[in-house]
């Protein structure tokens, strides 16, 4: 379909005037993953030229929970598309379009402000994935991480993105010095220039490893700390960080060809990036065999191949649970 037809019926739905027919069209249109961005684009044009509409912030929220509970249905002109009998498409209309496109467009982008401001890259466990953004700055997510960044102004007056997980990136320098900022849980925060630097941000702290140029990092507790090249600086969910400096860089990056790099590493932090990287739970009830250290560079895409390597550098038996993996010694007579 012309892309002026779609903007005109899609201004026509956000309005509350789309006929039966332009529905049906919408329907078939948004079965296409690739017309979410222009869906998302014609949305946020339609709503700037609408800047007197006022939200009503506790009446959204009411009629929303009222619809997700199936008490009421969306009342005039919040009319929902008739779908189609496709199971896939039914979950994605009933989800994406009756709550966000009805709600976003009478109820002012509400209830899926993140949705429409921002896009979001995700990896799965085991899996890593590597992005360019608009201004030309390179991002490698490791597995199970998240990047989110804004659909509209990136780069226009500042460079904003919010990390969850890891993430290597090289930045591209502006010629007016513009800011690139990566935003973490708990009011941890990167501000550089033009460099590369890998952050970590899970559940058990925050890490942050500079390989070239200079960064400045906002600590949770309202300190700031620059960083030099090498430096590393780990943050403890406390607030309490500890700098150090690098004797290489693999450590860090070893990621991203699913490489493992131990240096004296205990068995218990195996089994935590064997969980962070493959969402595996791996359980060490041995206290010897938890603290035992090893040394050496593992490639394993999969934890299967990094178990069997365990098992014949370690003489250790790896006992598959129902829910989790157990490694164990062996038991002789």
């Amino acid at each position: 379909m012309e892309t002026l037809l779609i903007k005109r019926i899609l201004f026509d739905f956000f309005d509350g005037k789309a006929t039966a027919i332009q529905r049906k069209y919408l329907e078939e249109w948004l079965t296409n993953e690739a017309n979410g961005e222009t869906y998302y684009q014609y949305l946020d044009e339609w709503e700037s030229q609408r800047p007197q509409f006022a939200v009503d912030a506790d009446k959204a929220l009411g009629a929303y929970q009222l619809i997700l509970e199936n008490e009421q249905p969306p009342v005039a002109p919040s009319k929902i598309l008739p779908v189609s009998s496709s199971g896939l498409f039914r979950k994605w209309v009933a989800w994406s379009v009756a709550a966000s496109v009805a709600l976003l467009a009478m109820l002012g982008a509400y209830v899926f402000r993140s949705q429409l401001l921002y896009e979001t890259h995700r990896t799965a466990f085991g899996q890593t994935s590597v992005h360019q953004l608009a201004d030309g700055t390179e991002v490698t997510l490791n597995a199970n991480s998240s990047l989110r960044v804004p659909r509209f102004g990136f780069g226009s007056e500042t460079r904003e993105v919010f990390l969850e997980g890891e993430g290597e990136f090289k930045v591209t320098h502006k010629v007016d010095n513009q800011r690139f900022i990566v935003r973490t849980a708990d009011h941890f925060q990167v501000e550089v220039l033009g460099t590369e630097f890998v952050v970590y941000a899970r559940a058990k702290g925050k890490r942050v490893f500079l390989s070239k140029g200079k960064v400045k990092l906002d600590l949770p507790q309202g300190q700031q700390l620059y960083m030099r090249p090498g430096n590393v600086v780990t943050v403890a969910n406390s607030g309490r960080y500890r700098l150090t400096q690098a004797a290489t860089a693999r450590r860090y990056v070893a990621w991203k060809d699913h490489w493992f790099y131990f240096d004296n590493t205990s068995m218990t932090e195996v089994a935590d990036q064997i969980q962070e990287q493959f969402g595996i739970k791996v359980l060490v009830p041995e206290p010897k065999l938890a603290q035992r250290r090893i040394a050496g560079n593992f490639r394993a895409e999969q934890a299967d191949d990094l178990f069997q390597v365990l098992a014949e550098l370690l003489n250790i038996n790896v006992v598959k649970k129902r829910h989790y993996i157990e490694l164990t010694t062996p038991k002789h007579p």
